[in-house]
């Protein structure tokens, strides 16, 4: 996984539309943090939500990391090396950090994770008290025009199996969760694919096999002969208060 979004990293910013704009959502539900907070950031990327963030809360005390090194070294860049931020290079589901943070923010993250409950509350895990998990996933009906293409054919897409909306209260009792629909639009098939390459969330799902080259043709001409050039994104947006059930 770091290694796909690590090499994508120089052309990320300019091709991930519905991760800039989810993380512009996600932000404006970030409210009432107190004076000088300790913030984390897991998944960075190029630098989205870390960026809307500080329009609002630029005093804070920032940990901004991902996975990927070569992520790490751009979201420095287009942030413009600010000396109150400490970038790391860091596996959210492996976190090398001392607790106590006021904010653990994490957008469009959590569908990458091996484990996700175990993930989840090892984030939920470094809040302070009264902290905040603030995140952005997404859940079960996302890319369905791809899911339906593949059964026409009798086929199963490679893709994660993304999470039903009542997994993350059940992980996290007392979180406020809302989910809504995000529609894009694609000249073609071949046009979403390369989209999806271009911000390294074209492999497989662990214990998936990619398809032959031909039956990847097939399954990009069912998807054509559909008209699906429209692709469903199913995005949840959660928050979670430490302490408060």
């Amino acid at each position: 996984m770091a290694g796909s979004f690590g090499a994508v990293s120089d052309g990320y910013a300019g091709a991930a539309g519905l991760q800039r704009l989810v993380a512009g959502r996600l932000a404006g539900r970030i409210t009432g943090l107190p004076p000088r907070p300790r913030v984390l950031e897991v998944g960075c990327g190029t630098g989205f939500l870390t960026k809307a963030l500080r329009q609002d809360v630029a005093d804070g005390r920032w940990v901004v990391s991902d996975i990927a090194p070569p992520m790490v070294a751009n979201c420095r860049r287009e942030l413009g090396a600010p000396e109150d931020i400490l970038f790391l290079a860091m596996d959210a589901e492996r976190p090398a950090l001392a607790g106590g943070f006021d904010l653990v923010c994490a957008n469009l993250v959590f569908q990458w994770f091996g484990d996700l409950e175990s993930g989840i509350r090892k984030m939920a895990g470094l809040l302070g008290p009264g902290g905040r998990l603030a995140f952005s996933t997404l859940t079960a009906g996302t890319l369905e025009e791809w899911r339906l293409a593949h059964l026409a054919l009798g086929l199963s897409p490679a893709t994660p199996a993304y999470p039903d909306i009542g997994v993350f209260t059940s992980i996290l009792k007392g979180v406020a969760v809302e989910e809504e629909e995000i529609v894009q639009t694609y000249e073609s098939a071949h046009a979403f694919v390369a989209a999806l390459k271009a911000i390294g969330a074209h492999t497989p799902a662990p214990g998936k096999r990619p398809l032959s080259a031909g039956t990847f043709r097939r399954v990009l001409r069912q998807l054509d002969g559909n008209a699906a050039t429209a692709i469903t994104y199913r995005v949840a947006y959660g928050i979670y208060t430490e302490g408060r059930r």
